[in-house]
């Protein structure tokens, strides 16, 4: 008796030895007819993915403003806060996919003006690929998208915009614009944070059409509807945080789930990196369980 569970610990031990790490791939390219060209972006997989056989959720991680999807990993440990909350049980083994968006794209299609198709790539190239190539789940409730500043913007775009795609949102210190109006003018120093994406001059018509402020009055009521995390830096030097109450504000007046945070902290990556676990988990409680293959 005594013989044969030592041998079972034993076996025990060696497994959690040869435990496959998590990884990062990080010239990742989904092939794109809406851009014309291979939409780059980097791959979290979670320890022991070769082995597991039912697919898995995924997050989508979006970038700010003259910044890369790499950055997630490089500034924002991404895989060392995903692979302690996988491990406490707080994240479910998770794919993350973080495209890269462009400089000043603003995740918009602006194929005249601006980085190209981006918003068609990242709504249905990139999935379309991601969950062709690996165990990815392809439902709504296994499927959430989350950003910083450009990338706030973003991923409340994409989930406002296409609610049945995705059963959560989040935005870290999310650059909405909410006092943009149709009638809004920029000057030149301005109009280049958006190089092109709403148009050469900007066109704020364009703008307030696309801005989640919008699309926020028109979701269904009888549709599905996405859960919106929000969370700002008290000292960000934008003062995005007082962009989030106007933001929380209009969601909650549609009826739209809504949670904020407001921690310490600049518009910077010390930051987002500190906010990514609350994210995370706050994503992770809109996923059912994961279907069988």
């Amino acid at each position: 008796m005594m013989r044969w569970l030592l041998a079972l610990l034993f076996a025990l031990a060696a497994g959690s030895a040869s435990a496959e790490p998590s990884q990062i791939l990080r010239a990742e390219e989904a092939p794109s007819a809406a851009l014309g060209h291979p939409l780059g972006f980097v791959l979290y997989l979670p320890a022991d993915y070769a082995a597991m056989r039912d697919r898995l959720p995924v997050i989508y991680l979006l970038h700010g403003a003259e910044a890369s999807a790499v950055d997630w990993v490089e500034q924002g440990h991404l895989q060392e806060i995903a692979d302690r909350l996988i491990a406490d049980r707080r994240l479910p083994p998770t794919l993350i996919v973080m495209p890269e968006g462009g400089p000043n794209s603003w995740y918009m299609d602006a194929p005249g003006d601006g980085s190209g198709n981006v918003a068609t790539a990242i709504e249905q190239d990139l999935p379309t690929y991601v969950e062709r190539t690996w165990r990815a789940r392809t439902d709504r409730r296994g499927r959430a998208i989350a950003g910083y500043s450009m990338g706030g913007f973003g991923a409340l775009r994409f989930a406002l915009m296409a609610p049945d795609r995705y059963a959560a949102a989040a935005a870290m210190s999310g650059a909405f614009w909410t006092r943009v109006t149709p009638e809004t003018q920029f000057d030149e120093h301005i109009q280049r944070i958006f190089q092109g994406a709403f148009g050469r001059p900007f066109d704020a018509h364009r703008f307030v059409a696309a801005s989640p402020m919008t699309l926020a009055g028109t979701l269904s009521p009888s549709g599905p509807v996405p859960s919106i995390y929000l969370t700002c830096g008290t000292g960000d030097r934008y003062h995005l945080d007082r962009e989030q109450a106007v933001m929380a504000a209009r969601l909650a007046a549609m009826k739209i789930p809504v949670e904020t945070a407001l921690t310490p902290g600049d518009h910077d990556w010390d930051t987002w990196s500190a906010a990514l676990p609350a994210v995370l988990q706050f994503l992770a409680r809109s996923f059912t369980p994961t279907p069988k293959s």
